[in-house]
């Protein structure tokens, strides 16, 4: 009789465990998705920093059809990080001030360190976002 016990036991934790890791994958899905979301929604918001450049750029080289394509992807990128905020649960004025850190924190960088610009514009480029 004592077996049994002991045996009920270890098969609750053996359903426990095997519940655990059967569930374990989709919450670290969503927690790859919700990552992933998050890491696009700052690429986005870089992009479109590293864009209001490029319009400045264009315009100083008179280079009006640069400056409306530039301008366009400013806008795609502001879109793009809307909407990924969305998707991440933020508030207008939560995404409103990360806009605002990221031109704080990103235009000066990227206006001072060539190298630094040239490989946010790549990785705009190869999302799309440029």
């Amino acid at each position: 009789m004592r077996n049994r016990p002991l045996f009920a036991t270890r098969q609750l934790f053996a359903a426990a465990l095997a519940l655990t890791i059967w569930a374990t994958p989709s919450a670290y899905a969503e927690d790859a998705t919700t990552r992933a979301n998050r890491s696009a929604y700052q690429a986005a918001l870089k992009c479109f920093v590293a864009n209001g450049i490029a319009v400045g750029d264009a315009r100083d080289a008179r280079n009006a059809e640069r400056a409306n394509a530039s301008d366009t992807m400013a806008r795609k990128s502001f879109d793009t990080a809307k909407k990924l905020g969305s998707l991440l649960g933020y508030s207008g004025d939560r995404m409103q001030q990360d806009f605002s850190l990221a031109q704080t924190y990103e235009l000066p960088r990227m206006m001072k360190d060539l190298s630094y610009y040239r490989d946010a514009a790549a990785t705009c480029k190869a999302l799309g976002l440029m």
